[in-house]
């Protein structure tokens, strides 16, 4: 039987709500319940009447934006999973909704694809994150040197920075726990550029999800690791040993150093 998922769109344009709704159908995994309002006014009406694990907010919005409405959701409901969609998918943006608890962002315009893996990405890890949180903080003690090595992107990739400067990049072993078994990876290739909080690569699972992997920093990537990527076992059983995925020399590392937490 297909779980079902609450999902609230918040957007003040029609057609994007007309478009959400048809694109969240019901599969044999997810029973998509989706109640569409014009305003993040309306929105917050609606939540506190009704509990949500899915939210989908435009940034560009009259009175409350989507920034101040993720901090509205994050202080009433924190367990929610906050999706952000905008036209203005700037970093600064895209690390400001982070920051403020988003799960994720989208541009428009988005395709059909593109805004259902995201929504059931979030709808499967919504059900494991409370799991792993607890299971995280059962741990031993922590290396305080070592930790300091590495710096992590909203616990999804980390940057471990390496005594000549440049960085390796990684999955971090909770969101491994949250997206379940991994399937295949694909990743830049040597010589590509990357930018902090866009995609480098995405990881499939066994449920055949694809999930998004975003760079921890900017920087060209100066070696694959491909042992890890034709062994993605590899990634789960060593994520920040062997497993680490690309070799790259940071381009702007002391703006963005910042922006990242251990």
């Amino acid at each position: 039987m297909p779980a079902i998922i609450n999902v609230l769109v918040v957007d003040d344009e029609e057609v994007v709500l007309q478009s959400v709704r048809k694109v969240l159908k019901t599969d044999e995994e997810h029973e998509f319940l989706v109640d569409a309002v014009l305003s993040a006014t309306e929105g917050l009406d609606l939540m506190g009447r009704k509990s949500y694990d899915i939210v989908i907010t435009d940034l560009m919005m009259p009175n409350i934006d989507g920034l101040q409405f993720i901090d509205r959701i994050s202080q009433t409901d924190p367990q929610t999973k906050v999706i952000m969609i905008t036209g203005y998918a700037t970093m600064r943006t895209a690390l400001q909704a982070l920051r403020k608890g988003a799960f994720d962002y989208i541009a428009k315009p988005f395709t059909r694809e593109e805004l259902r893996n995201v929504v059931k990405n979030a709808a499967r890890i919504g059900r494991a994150s409370v799991k792993a949180a607890e299971e995280s903080l059962s741990g031993g003690p922590v290396d305080g040197a070592k930790l300091r090595e590495y710096r992590s992107f909203f616990n999804q990739t980390y940057a471990r920075i390496l005594s000549d400067g440049t960085m390796y990049f990684g999955v971090e072993e909770s969101f491994l726990r949250d997206i379940g078994e991994p399937l295949s990876i694909e990743i830049s290739a040597t010589g590509a550029s990357v930018f902090q909080g866009f995609p480098f690569g995405a990881i499939t699972n066994a449920n055949m999800r694809v999930f998004n992997l975003r760079a921890p920093l900017s920087g060209r990537v100066l070696s694959v690791n491909r042992e890890a990527v034709e062994n993605v076992g590899l990634i789960r059983e060593e994520p920040r040993g062997r497993g680490w995925l690309l070799h790259v020399a940071p381009t702007d590392f002391e703006n963005e150093i910042g922006n990242l937490g251990l």
